[in-house]
């Protein structure tokens, strides 16, 4: 186990956390070993639907948009993948980023959101000096929000990241035919693990 006791701070990011039990405090606050320290806890969901269960979580800072590349308005698709495992509240599916509203079929909800510039505000948040534990599990969004965290060296302030990569899977429903959810394929999410490795980072995948 890597010794931390030397850390300034320790904080913990879920991106795109859902609900507090999705794994706030079902993972992180029971299983992930702390050593002992109190962890700052930011939740980052841009779904509605979960917030207003984040007031009475009065040791996690809800951030209520979605982690991008930049600030701007964006689109948010939520949708139920039938080849997925999901997690439902309230008959809610996972939802993605749509940068614009495009004219594709969604048979989904789309609704306007408020996007910013995760790297930035990273940078803005934690040191060099803490501890940082990140969660992502963005619907695809994570082949942007990793080369902007390359980009503008906010990756350097990440100790550890469970990722979860979304790619044109194989679909259970229809042998023979890949997911049209994702674009990226089972090879673009390994190189994207090892670009993470390469930099130093510890990288886990999430499911």
């Amino acid at each position: 186990m890597v010794d931390i006791s030397f850390k300034n701070r320790y904080v913990y990011v879920d991106v795109g956390a859902r609900s507090y039990g999705s794994s706030i405090g079902s993972w992180f606050r029971k299983q992930y070993p702390k050593q002992n320290k109190t962890f700052e806890v930011y939740a980052i969901e841009a779904d509605k639907t979960f917030h207003d269960e984040y007031k009475t979580k009065k040791a996690v800072t809800l951030l209520p948009y979605a982690a991008w590349v930049k600030n701007e308005s964006l689109f948010f698709e939520i949708n139920r993948d039938p080849d997925h495992k999901v997690e439902v509240v309230k008959g809610r599916g996972m939802g993605r980023i749509r940068p614009n509203q495009s004219s594709a079929k969604s048979d989904g909800e789309v609704i306007k959101i408020k996007g910013f510039d995760f790297a930035e505000w990273l940078k803005r948040t934690v040191s060099a000096k803490d501890f940082v534990v990140v969660k992502m599990d963005v619907e695809g969004t994570e082949f942007d929000l990793i080369p902007r965290l390359f980009k503008t060296g906010a990756i350097c302030l990440i100790d550890e990241i469970f990722l979860e990569c979304h790619y044109n899977r194989w679909q259970r429903c229809c042998p023979g035919e890949r997911s049209s959810k994702y674009e990226k394929t089972y090879g673009q999410c390994l190189d994207l693990f090892n670009s993470l490795r390469q930099s130093g980072v510890l990288v886990h995948q999430w499911w």
